[in-house]
């Protein structure tokens, strides 16, 4: 979704909190060419509520570095028994389907999605209608007031409902608390 302008924010806000689909994928590194996505979250969202929701762990194919492992918890023994990317493409496509699709720095997730479905050949992945809260914050909320715009960071600083925990399943709430928090804060009204 193009919120090129500071005036279009306010309307992409309100039409992806009435319906997108929030979405995080924890990896095995930065670069989408090389890394391979090894757990993905996503809800449903209907005016600001989860209707629905997709998760998965994914099986890389290889070692997870220690780095991740450190970060996120999640061992090769805990993915050695996961679908493989390929398996859980075709439905995670078919959730997001006809939905914008939101995420802090989205383009992230998105680059995750590709790179995977042109290694795998399992989907034709087309970039979907997407909002990244990432941005949002940038042109809603003072660096003054958050120092940097990392999920954590904003979470804590907003005292949000879920904490940040680089897993999807977890991210994906905490994400979804910012998108409607700045809904609330681009149309002056805070939201529960």
């Amino acid at each position: 979704m193009d919120h090129s302008s500071p005036e279009d924010l306010p309307a992409a806000l309100h039409d992806a909190v009435a319906d997108c689909v929030v979405i995080d994928c924890e990896t095995t590194g930065l670069h989408p060419a090389d890394d391979r996505i090894i757990e993905v979250a996503a809800v449903a969202v209907r005016y600001g509520r989860v209707v629905d929701s997709f998760h998965s762990r994914v099986n890389p194919g290889q070692p997870l570095p220690q780095i991740i492992t450190e970060l996120t918890g999640l061992r090769d023994d805990d993915l050695a028994t996961a679908p493989a990317a390929a398996d859980i493409l075709v439905p995670l496509s078919d959730f997001l389907d006809g939905h914008t699709v939101v995420g802090h720095n989205i383009a992230f997730d998105l680059s995750f999605l590709a790179s995977e479905s042109a290694r795998t050949r399992a989907v034709t992945f087309r970039t979907p209608p997407h909002l990244c809260t990432a941005d949002s914050a940038r042109t809603l909320i003072p660096r003054s007031e958050v120092g940097r715009y990392r999920l954590t960071t904003l979470a804590d600083r907003l005292d949000l409902p879920h904490r940040p925990s680089h897993r999807a399943a977890g991210d994906v709430l905490a994400t979804l608390d910012l998108l409607n928090h700045l809904d609330g804060l681009a149309h002056h009204t805070p939201r529960p």
